[in-house]
């Protein structure tokens, strides 16, 4: 029997049995059709934040429900091990450095592997119903083996190369980053408007926020309609302090209305910069250092940070007199945003990068990802929008030391790139040389991939690409890529590229993407606003299976708000659950499964009604909406069988010497089936609390191993709905005439009278109308609308 209260314990209780019986194993020689979700793997910081849960909860509802629907349903869950805040927590905790290369990676190792312990624990608390024996580390050597082998194709068909361009550099973190990983914050600064001779005894103001950048200028630019400028444009303009001679150009990428119209180009101060400079072949100055200095170019300057140069050199300036006017303004300047603890500005740098062609297969890439099923579909239009704006290619190289070594060396002498054998794999060129056909010696690449090149490859990793043929037929293409919309830039766009090179085949069937969880006030979660609400402080006060209701409540690409108004809305409903079915357990205590029962009105209501929840839980399952079939379930229980059903049965189940065995055992053939339909209906969103009651009332296997609830269509009946509606109108008016008059529910009321425009449907659900409202006696007359007497 269950106990009177429900007992959040019970939810590690059945986590342990259920890792103990591996009931989530996959088997690939099962013969049902295979469902396979690629999932996002979290980057192992050692600890889930409610983004994760959010983003798994929903995943884990799918792998629920579709094991349910007849799918062999793989669910590997993968972690993402590499990258820079993982070698600032071993340098600053251990005290390790990086130069101690060996030792170095070994903590790294460690340290992630600890914090994977603790995330795969907490996966565990929300009933995360992944098979863990095909779980993935992106440093592992099989892992790398993948990722090198993926670049050595990529390489032999000749879109992956290393050459000197400009790239987006941030010097706290000393490493080259893709676009993806910068974006635009604005700040406060400074428009400098300088004067600048110019040849023929002439001068002219240039406007710069930069003014530090002064030593790499190379051109002075105007539009070539603006009329103040007609007469200088073709001649040379000579910078202060510095003394280079430049060229003045006219170009109709000039913004006429930023400051005075003339700006500099100096290499690089934004994009618009190199593609000047590529477009009138202008010369190269290196102007920044990798650590943030200026370099010996900018003379008495050299070896100032980037802040302090500036300030010397407007200094400077002011002394010559050539500052004119000085703007506080609010621009948007490019900053390392990927990182939350950086946000450092990002400079552009010439350096010698590896990068991997993205721009001759940008059409293809989406091509590819419109043959996809995108849930909701416009977000099909994110990854179209970053597609169009790409005018670089990817650069994959990071200056790190824990990652994926890039498998190749590089000849000193002739320049040639001499890649790994494939029988070499995993493999570490760091610090070792080989003989080039030269007769020089090349170097191993120092560089480590971006760790976008390890998670791109998941759909290959899961699916055995390349390892087990067999295999990768069944589990690829993917069909299910779940995630969040703040990496379709990244996570998707690559992963639809490198998978549609390798394999010829879009990879993903469906995408099911989730948008950002902000904190109860509506706002970025951030320890400056003291908004931060953690997985472990909800699971504190409330059960996993509130929380999951709390995550299925959420809507398909739109931020949502973590909410305790909503986890306790939610535990109130596991509350009623438990209540029901207990309910049901101890009036079905007598009950002997027999023939099928003549089923009376109000039964024949409550399972018409199922039916239609039945298909509208479907039907949006099938189209990975949640919210919709949370809310549903929930009034249905609520309302429909706890307020109406039960108490409109009560009486036959309470008195069967007055209204029949044969309708108490109706009764309770309704509520053990409506009750089994229930538990499974809600087993995806709530999977503890279903399966404790699920055993408890029907003593067979685990609810999750049942059969999704499909709609009995010989069970539909307009005619009892309409009954019911009926029904449930004159008990409410009944209530309400109690209530008003300080009554008991349960107080005998002597006679009404019903008006109504079918007194027939009221009399085949008279007997329900005495029973449930305590009537002794009702009289019914045809009138033009219903209307409750009490005479």
């Amino acid at each position: 029997m269950l106990p009177k209260r429900f007992d959040p314990s019970i939810e590690k209780k059945w986590q342990e049995e259920w890792r103990k019986k591996d009931l989530y194993r996959f088997d690939i020689n099962d013969p049902r059709p295979v469902y396979s979700i690629d999932t996002p793997p979290p980057f192992t910081s050692g600890s889930l934040h409610l983004g994760h849960v959010y983003n798994h909860v929903w995943i884990d509802i799918v792998a629920r429900y579709k094991r349910m629907t007849g799918w062999n349903v793989l669910l590997p869950q993968g972690f993402d091990c590499h990258g820079l805040p993982t070698e600032l927590a071993v340098e600053r905790n251990l005290n390790i450095r990086k130069q101690d290369r060996e030792s170095f990676l070994k903590a790294c190792e460690k340290w992630t592997e600890d914090a994977i312990e603790r995330m795969k624990s907490q996966f565990d608390m929300l009933a995360y119903s992944t098979d863990w024996s095909l779980s993935y580390r992106t440093m592992s050597d099989e892992y790398k083996r993948v990722v090198q082998k993926t670049l050595l194709e990529f390489y032999k068909k000749g879109l992956l190369y290393r050459g000197k361009h400009p790239v987006l550099w941030c010097w706290k973190c000393g490493t080259a980053l893709a676009k993806a990983e910068v974006g635009y914050i604005e700040r406060e600064g400074s428009l400098y408007y300088i004067e600048v001779d110019v040849e023929g005894g002439k001068k002219t103001t240039i406007a710069t926020t930069r003014p530090e950048m002064m030593p790499a200028c190379v051109a002075v630019f105007v539009h070539p309609d603006d009329e103040r400028y007609k007469d200088i444009v073709g001649k040379k303009a000579t910078m202060p302090i510095f003394g280079q001679s430049v060229p003045i150009i006219a170009d109709e990428s000039v913004d006429r209305e930023f400051g005075t119209g003339v700006v500099y180009l100096c290499t690089f101060g934004d994009e618009q910069d190199i593609k000047w400079q590529k477009k009138y072949n202008l010369p190269v100055v290196d102007l920044i250092t990798p650590d943030g200095k200026l370099s010996e170019v900018a003379g008495d300057f050299s070896g100032e940070t980037i802040e302090e140069g500036r300030r010397r050199i407007v200094k400077r300036l002011e002394e010559l007199g050539r500052i004119k006017k000085v703007e506080k303004i609010k621009h948007n300047v490019l900053s390392h945003t990927e990182r939350s603890s950086c946000q450092t500005p990002i400079e552009l740098l010439p350096m010698e990068q590896w990068f991997i062609r993205v721009r001759d297969l940008l059409d293809e890439v989406t091509n590819a990802a419109r043959t996809m099923n995108w849930y909701p579909p416009y977000m099909f239009g994110r990854l179209q929008d970053w597609s169009a704006s790409m005018d670089w290619d990817w650069v994959i190289s990071r200056q790190r030391v824990f990652g994926t070594p890039l498998p190749f060396w590089v000849c000193e002498k002739c320049g040639k790139i001499i890649p790994a054998d494939e029988g070499e794999l995993p493999v570490d060129p760091r610090g070792t040389v080989k003989k080039c056909s030269c007769g020089g010696t090349a170097l191993g690449a120092s560089d480590v991939c971006d760790c976008w090149v390890d998670s791109s490859i998941t759909p290959l990793v899961i699916s055995r690409w390349g390892k087990d043929n067999s295999f990768f037929e069944k589990t690829y293409p993917v069909t299910l890529r779940p995630q969040g919309y703040e990496i379709i830039r990244t996570w998707t766009f690559y992963t639809i590229l490198r998978n549609l090179i390798l394999t010829g085949k879009p990879c993903f069937r469906d995408l099911m993407v989730n948008g950002m969880v902000a904190g109860p006030d509506g706002k970025k979660m951030s320890k400056s606003l003291g908004n931060i609400i953690t997985p472990e402080e909800v699971l504190s006060k409330y059960p996993a299976d509130a929380l999951r209701q709390w995550a299925a409540m959420g809507s398909l690409g739109e931020d949502y708000p973590f909410s305790w108004e909503e986890c306790e809305h939610s535990n109130k409903f596991l509350t009623k659950l438990w209540n029901v079915s207990r309910f049901v357990e101890f009036m079905v205590r007598d009950y002997v499964e027999g023939p099928k029962p003549h089923l009376r009105a109000t039964d024949r209501w409550i399972f018409s009604r199922l039916q239609g929840l039945i298909s509208l839980i479907r039907e949006n399952f099938d189209r990975y909406v949640f919210t919709i079939p949370v809310q549903e379930l929930r009034g249905f229980v609520w309302h429909e069988l706890a307020d109406y059903y039960i108490e409109m049965v009560k009486h036959r189940l309470y008195k069967p010497e007055i209204y029949g065995e044969e309708s108490k055992y109706a009764a309770q053939y309704t509520l053990l089936h409506v009750l089994s339909v229930i538990l499974r209906l809600l087993a995806p969103v709530t999977p503890h609390i279903t399966e404790e009651i699920y055993t408890s009332l029907f003593h067979k296997k685990s609810v999750h191993l049942q059969e999704f609830p499909d709609p009995d269509e010989s069970l539909r009946d307009p005619r009892a709905e309409e009954l019911g509606k009926i029904l449930i109108d004159i008990i409410s008016r009944i209530r309400v005439y109690k209530t008003d008059r300080g009554m008991p529910l349960n107080a005998e009321i002597g006679k009404i009278l019903i008006e109504a425009p079918d007194p027939k449907a009221v009399e085949e659900i008279e007997e329900d109308i005495r029973g449930t409202g305590h009537i002794s006696k009702i009289s019914v007359q045809k009138g033009p609308n219903l209307k409750v007497s009490f005479p």
